[in-house]
C-alpha cells in the first residue's frame, strides 16, 4: 500500500506509485555520495587553508594549478557515466557475475587514459599557466603544486571506476568509507609534508601536491581491499575484459568526457567574462558561486541514484519503472535543493557574511546570490534528469544538448550582456534563463522515452 503518492506527475509516468519504500532506496544511494562529495569539498578548504599560510603567491599558484588539474581531470570523470550505467544494467538483468569484469574494463581503460593524461599535464601545463598569469612567483609556485599531483591521476582514475561500480551495484556505502579514508590521509599529508612536521622535509606547495597524491593512493588500496572481499564472486580480478566490454565502455564514456571539458572551459570563460564587468564584481562572483555550490552539492548524490535506479530497471526490461524513477528521483532533487535553497534566498547576507568583510562587496552580491541559488536549484533538476539519461545510456544526448544550451545559448548571451555595459545582477538572469530552459529540455527529452532503444 503506497505511503506516500503525487498526483502531480505528468500523464503516464504513475504506472509506479511513489511509496515510502522508493524513497528509501533514494537516499540510501545519494545520502553516501553526497556525504563523499562534502569530504571531498572539505579537503579542498583545508588545503586552501594550508597552504594559504604560505602566503598569496602559494595560494594563488595552487588555485591556479587546480583549476588546471581538474580540468584534466575531467576527462577521467566521463568513465564514471560508461561503468555506473553498465554495471547498473548488469544487475537488472540479474547477471552479478559480469558486474567485477565491468569493473575490470573500467580499471583497465581508466589507466590507459591516466597514462595519456599524465603526459598531456606535463607537456601542457607550463604553457597554460604562463598564458593565464604573468606573475613568476605564481606560475612557479603552480607549477611545483601540479609537478607532484599531476601523478594522482592514476590514481584517480581506478578510483572513479571502483566508486561507479560500488553505487552501481547498491553498495554506495563502500565509496563513502574510501573517500572518508582518503580524505583524513590527506589531511595527516599535507600536515606532515607542507610544513616539514615529524622529521620529514619541508615541500611547501609541493608537499600539498605529494600529499594529495599519496591520499589517493590511500583510497585506491582501501578500494582494492573492499573489492578482493565483496567483488571477487562478480568477476573482479579473473581475467582481462573482452574488447566488446571495452568497446561499449568507450561507446558510452566519451560523450560525457567530453561534456565534463567542455563545461569546463565553459566555467572558466564565466570567470572571465565576470572579471571584465570589474575586481568588485568578480570577487562577489567569486563567493556567490561558492555558496551556490553548497547548496548545488545533493545534486551529485541524488543524479548518481537516478543512474543505477534507471539502468537496473531497463535492466529488467520495466521501461514503464524506468520512466518513473527518472521523473521521482528528479523531483526529490527538486525538492531537496528547493529546501536549501531557501535557507540561502532568505538569509542572503548571513552566508555572503561568511566569506566577505567588505560592506560594499557584500551589498553588490545579495542579489546575484539569491538569483543565483534559483538557477542553481532548477540546473540541479535538470542535471538530475539527465543523470536518468546517463543510466539508460544516452550519454550523447546529454553531451549533446549540454553543450549546446551552455555554448549556444548561454555563454553567448552573458558575453552580449557584458558588451552592453550590464553588471552581476544581469550575468545571474541570464544564467537563471539559461538553467530554465535546459530544465525544459531535458525534461521532454527524457518525456519521449526515444533513449528506451539505447543497448547497453
Amino acid at each position: 500500500m503506497p505511503l506516500l503518492k503525487s498526483d502531480n506527475w505528468p500523464k503516464g509516468n504513475t504506472d509506479v506509485p511513489f511509496e515510502k519504500s522508493r524513497l528509501t532506496r533514494i537516499s540510501g544511494l545519494a545520502v553516501p555520495i553526497i556525504a563523499g562529495a562534502l569530504a571531498t569539498n572539505v579537503m579542498t578548504l583545508i588545503d586552501t587553508a594550508m597552504v594559504g599560510q604560505l602566503g598569496d603567491p602559494s595560494l594563488a599558484g595552487v588555485g591556479i594549478g587546480g583549476q588546471l588539474f581538474f580540468l584534466l581531470l575531467a576527462i577521467s570523470l566521463g568513465l564514471a557515466a560508461g561503468v555506473q550505467a553498465t554495471v547498473a544494467r548488469r544487475v537488472g538483468e540479474g547477471r552479478l557475475d559480469l558486474t567485477g569484469k565491468v569493473l575490470n574494463a573500467g580499471i583497465l581503460l581508466s589507466m590507459f587514459v591516466s597514462v595519456l593524461l599524465i603526459a598531456l599535464g606535463y607537456l601542457s601545463m607550463p604553457v597554460l599557466f604562463s598564458l593565464i598569469n604573468e606573475d613568476p612567483l605564481v606560475v612557479q609556485e603552480g607549477l611545483a603544486y601540479l609537478t607532484t599531483r599531476i601523478p594522482s591521476l592514476l590514481f584517480i582514475g581506478i578510483n572513479i571506476a571502483f566508486r561507479s561500480y560500488w553505487v552501481g551495484v547498491s553498495l554506495a556505502k563502500w565509496s563513502m568509507v574510501s573517500i572518508v579514508v582518503l580524505s583524513l590521509a590527506n589531511v595527516v599529508f599535507n600536515y606532515v609534508l607542507i610544513f616539514g612536521n615529524f622529521g620529514f622535509p619541508r615541500l611547501e606547495v609541493a608537499g600539498a601536491g605529494l600529499g594529495s597524491t599519496l591520499a589517493t593512493l590511500v583510497g585506491l588500496l582501501v578500494n582494492a581491499g573492499l573489492a578482493c572481499k565483496l567483488a571477487l564472486k562478480n568477476g573482479f580480478l579473473k581475467g582481462l575484459p573482452h574488447r566488446e566490454q571495452i568497446e561499449t565502455l568507450v561507446e558510452i564514456s566519451y560523450p560525457e568526457s567530453l561534456r565534463q571539458v567542455l563545461f569546463c572551459i565553459g566555467v572558466v570563460l564565466f570567470y572571465v567574462l565576470v572579471g571584465l564587468i570589474g575586481t568588485r564584481e568578480l570577487a562577489a562572483f567569486h563567493v556567490v558561486i561558492s555558496i551556490c555550490l553548497i547548496a548545488y552539492l545533493p545534486h551529485i548524490g541524488i543524479g548518481g541514484a537516478a543512474t543505477t535506479l534507471v539502468g537496473e530497471a531497463l535492466g529488467r526490461k520495466n521501461i514503464s519503472e524506468a520512466k518513473s524513477w527518472g521523473w521521482q528521483v528528479s523531483s526529490v532533487g527538486f525538492a531537496v535543493l528547493t529546501l536549501l535553497g531557501l535557507i540561502i534566498v532568505v538569509f542572503p547576507q548571513a552566508a555572503l557574511g561568511v566569506f566577505l568583510v567588505e560592506e560594499r562587496t557584500l551589498r553588490l552580491a545579495v542579489v546575484p546570490l539569491q538569483i543565483g541559488v534559483l538557477a542553481h536549484v532548477i540546473t540541479g533538476y535538470s542535471n538530475i534528469l539527465g543523470s536518468a539519461l546517463i543510466g539508460a545510456g544516452a550519454t550523447k544526448t546529454v553531451m549533446v544538448w549540454s553543450s549546446l544550451l551552455q555554448w549556444v545559448v548561454f555563454l553567448p548571451l552573458l558575453g552580449l550582456s557584458v558588451y552592453l555595459g550590464y553588471g552581476l545582477v544581469e550575468a545571474f538572469s541570464t544564467f537563471l534563463l539559461y538553467s530554465a530552459l535546459s530544465a525544459v529540455v531535458f525534461a521532454v527529452i527524457w518525456h519521449q522515452e526515444k533513449w528506451v532503444a539505447i543497448k547497453v
